[in-house]
């Protein structure tokens, strides 16, 4: 749990850090019109990940015993988050999908987010990226648009043996998910 948490954390962190801002002069980043209060309104209306049926992570390999909507224990302003992780024999990749009020232009403005990649996945029209952060390889995310901002799966891979590469364990994620996200 400590790497998800960790993951999870660095994503949103990276996120709050440009996301909530407007322009930047010389790297600085300068504060957004946005308010407290207008984030914590949007956050309350975006879709929440935690809706999809306990079936439906069994069927892309998460035990529902596992599901968590928090990061580190807290709720981000900005962010819905649900996730857990496999469970048997061992816990070998974590899954997130999160919604977002900050869109995928908002993500791609931040040098900790790097090789973005069209993809088409289930239909939908969206982008394949790792966070920089990552320097093994073992974390892979969708970013698709979405009307309030985006939505992504994140899959982090957890045990160093497994043979599955990160990117094509959140693109089998993302055709049994896709399908469920709001248009």
């Amino acid at each position: 749990m400590r790497q998800r948490a960790t993951a999870a954390a660095v994503f949103v962190g990276v996120v709050l850090l440009t996301g909530g801002c407007g322009s930047s002069t010389n790297g600085t980043p300068t504060p957004s019109t946005s308010t407290t209060t207008d984030i914590t309104a949007a956050t309350a209306a975006l879709w929440d990940p935690c809706q999809i049926a306990g079936d439906v992570w069994r069927r892309i390999g998460v035990d529902p015993s596992t599901l968590s909507s928090d990061i580190g224990g807290t709720q981000e302003p900005g962010f819905k988050l649900c996730g857990g992780y496999d469970t048997k024999p061992e816990r070998t990749f974590d899954v997130d999908v999160w919604s977002t009020i900050y869109t995928v232009e908002d993500h791609k403005r931040k040098e900790a987010n790097t090789e973005f990649v069209s993809v088409n996945v289930a239909g939908r029209a969206g982008f394949r990226y790792r966070p920089a952060v990552d320097k093994r390889g073992d974390q892979c995310i969708l970013l698709f648009p979405a009307k309030q901002g985006a939505f992504s799966i994140d899959v982090q891979k957890q045990e160093a043996s497994s043979p599955v590469a990160p990117c094509d364990r959140v693109t089998a994620v993302a055709e049994i998910v896709v399908p469920l996200l709001p248009q």
